[in-house]
This record gives C-alpha cells, sequence and structure tokens, in this order.
C-alpha cells in the first residue's frame, strides 16, 4: 500500500487524491483491491487532514462520499469503509501485508487508541509485516493528531528529518 504525499498534495480535493492514490498504486500494486484500498485511505488521510475528527472518520463511511460514486469501491474495501474491524481483535486483525489485513489493522488500532503512540505501538506489535502496517497507522494517525503528538524522541531519530520537513511544507503550500 502506497499513499506518500498524494492525499497532502490533493487534500482539498478528494477526487484528484483518489485519482492519484490509484495511480501510485498500479505502479507496484495494480490489484483492484490494493488501489481501492489506496483511493480509500488517500481520501482518509485527505478529510483528515483538512479538520475532519477521527470519530467522524471512523463513525461515519466515507465509502458513501461522493467521491466514490462514479467508481464503487469493491466490496472487501467497502465492508471496512463500513466498519468491519471494529468489533475484531487478534488474531482476526493481522499485520501481514495483504492490504486487506494492512488496511483493517491500521483502522483498528487507530479506533482502539487515543493517541498516536499507543495506536502505533499496538498496530506494530501485530507482527508479521509490522513496517508496512506502521507506516500505513502512522500516515492517518498523523494527519488526524498533528506532529505534535508523535512523540519527539521519535522525530528527532529521523534520517533526513530537514528535507522531510521541507518537502512536507512544500506539499502542503501546493494544496492551498
Amino acid at each position: 500500500m502506497r499513499l506518500a504525499p498524494v492525499p497532502m498534495r490533493w487534500r482539498t480535493d478528494l477526487r484528484k487524491a483518489a485519482y492519484y492514490a490509484a495511480l501510485s498504486s498500479k505502479t507496484t500494486h495494480a490489484a483492484l483491491e490494493a488501489v481501492d484500498a489506496c483511493r480509500y485511505y488517500a481520501v482518509l488521510i485527505a478529510l483528515a487532514l483538512n479538520g475532519v475528527s477521527k470519530s467522524q472518520l471512523l463513525v461515519s463511511n466515507p465509502a458513501s462520499l461522493e467521491v466514490f460514486e462514479d467508481e464503487p469501491l469493491t466490496p472487501t474495501i467497502a465492508a471496512i469503509a463500513s466498519g468491519s474491524y471494529r468489533d475484531q481483535k487478534p488474531p482476526r486483525i493481522r499485520g501481514s501485508g495483504y492490504v486487506v489485513h494492512t488496511l483493517e489493522a491500521a483502522l483498528w488500532a487507530l479506533s482502539n487508541t487515543t493517541d498516536f503512540r499507543s495506536g502505533l505501538l499496538k498496530v506494530v506489535n501485530l507482527g508479521e509485516d509490522a513496517d508496512t502496517t506502521g507506516a500505513v497507522y502512522g500516515q492517518l494517525a498523523g494527519a488526524v493528531y498533528g506532529v505534535e503528538a508523535i512523540p519527539s524522541e521519535w522525530i528527532n531519530k529521523l534520517a533526513m528529518r530537514e528535507v522531510i520537513e521541507v518537502y512536507a511544507g512544500r506539499l502542503y503550500e501546493c494544496s492551498q
């Protein structure tokens, strides 16, 4: 699941965020479930960057948004968007690296914790493909909680932190 800068750049245009996330996915993960997971997740991140609260993201069904009318999500991804992960727990929730499991795990961790740190620890402790599930969780949790919520000791250890911050600032400026 690859999203990188797409949601931030197109945060004010959900259709473009979904479209470019789909294109990004297709470069390495062209299966329809992977593409739709990226479309859906990009919209979630864009909404969070626009100030939609965590509870609104997790309680509402963003899959029903106008952005998905012309091209509905696959049934599996639509089920996740409807909250199928909410009543699950390990071992049903997995960090296997399979796009469906990764998306479920990230949303499950976000819905079952109250801060960036505890959610990230919860999702990576599922094991398996922990770096992928952690990265996917971190994208949305970062958009939901803000950079201030990320433990400073983690931020201070980032390689090329200054470069990352410059690019993030530029993407944000482009989205204005």
